[in-house]
């Protein structure tokens, strides 16, 4: 089975509790919620689950001790371009299957709840019930009828006063992903990222900048990130980040951009004369960003300025710009311009 990267991005992400339950604090409306503490928590493993169970990245099971009893709580990731309208089935199939587990494990008493929850993270507007009681015909006694509700957070539904006003390492995640559609605005939302952030532990915001690494398949080494000692290490990194998933995106646009040329009939010189247009602008923002960053870790002086504005070779200046992370001294980013 072809394993979604945003299953696994996320999956590495709510596997610590503390995020887990800050996911569920801010975004969860269910007075049982406000009542959990982080250790309250028990990441449930599936070591020992059916092998279909096993199969499935894209969920995640958490068991919480609430007023002496368990109550499990069923994360589905939902990351698919369009909705399901398999879901309200696969979750009854789901939670069917959790309650056969915990019953051949019973030892007395009844079942224990089983919260579900779909987080879902598409473009599409979601348009299929949270019930699959409302997917079945009512032929027969409402009674036989099976009901179960789950509960839906659409992270592009939250708006952004919402997520100011949690400014948290969730609303962060949430605010990131509602600017993954457009590379460009993903280096201005850096900023209200560091915001949302700066209050959180600092093995949270290394779990963090891994996830945004996952998220958006960028290479950087985990090593580098787990030397983090302070936030102001993570701005240059997920600048950094932002820029190249830009530049991607820009190189996209070029493509897509050349084959409706062609399939328009336009004439080779205005295409040509459109690509070097966005060629010599991505230029010159890599020499600002570069002589930006620069400026803050080493300080500069004017004919090292000069010498970062006369590079026209947008590979240099990408070495440069990822050099800069982890060089100790500015000659050693420098030399990638000459």
């Amino acid at each position: 089975m072809t394993r979604n990267i945003n299953d696994s991005a996320y999956k590495y992400l709510f596997k610590n509790k503390k995020i887990f339950l800050q996911l569920l604090q801010s975004f969860v409306n269910e007075d049982f919620v406000k009542e959990i503490k982080v250790e309250d928590i028990e990441y449930f493993e599936k070591s020992f689950i059916s092998e279909e169970f096993l199969d499935r990245e894209s969920d995640l099971i958490y068991k919480i001790r609430f007023k002496d009893k368990d109550i499990y709580i069923y994360i589905l990731l939902e990351f698919q371009s369009t909705v399901d309208k398999t879901i309200p089935v696969r979750l009854l199939l789901y939670v069917s299957q959790l309650y056969d587990l915990l019953y051949k494990h019973s030892k007395k008493g009844k079942l224990p709840n089983i919260f579900p929850i779909v987080l879902y993270n598409g473009v599409d507007n979601w348009t299929i019930p949270t019930n699959i009681r409302d997917l079945i015909e009512s032929n027969i006694a409402d009674k036989y009828i099976p009901k179960m509700e789950y509960y839906l957070i659409v992270e592009k539904d939250i708006p952004d006063e919402v997520l100011e006003r949690l400014h948290n390492l969730v609303a962060a995640v949430v605010y990131l992903e509602k600017q993954k559609s457009e590379e460009k605005l993903l280096n201005e939302a850096i900023d209200k990222v560091i915001e949302f952030i700066k209050e959180e532990e600092l093995i949270d915001i290394q779990m963090f900048t891994n996830w945004f690494k996952k998220m958006f398949k960028e290479d950087i080494e985990e090593d580098n990130i787990s030397k983090i000692k302070d936030l102001t290490e993570v701005k240059p990194m997920l600048t950094l980040l932002a820029e190249k998933i830009e530049k991607r995106g820009i190189k996209r646009g070029i493509k897509r951009g050349i084959k409706k040329g062609i399939q328009k009939g336009i004439q080779k010189g205005e295409l040509k004369g459109k690509i070097e247009g966005k060629i010599e602008g991505k230029i010159e923002k890599s020499q600002q960003n570069l002589i930006r960053l620069m400026t803050k870790k080493f300080s500069l002086t004017k004919q090292e300025i000069e010498l970062i504005q006369s590079c026209n070779d947008l590979d240099k200046l990408d070495l440069a710009l990822e050099e800069i992370l982890f060089a100790n001294t500015k000659e050693e980013v420098l030399k990638n311009l000459k």
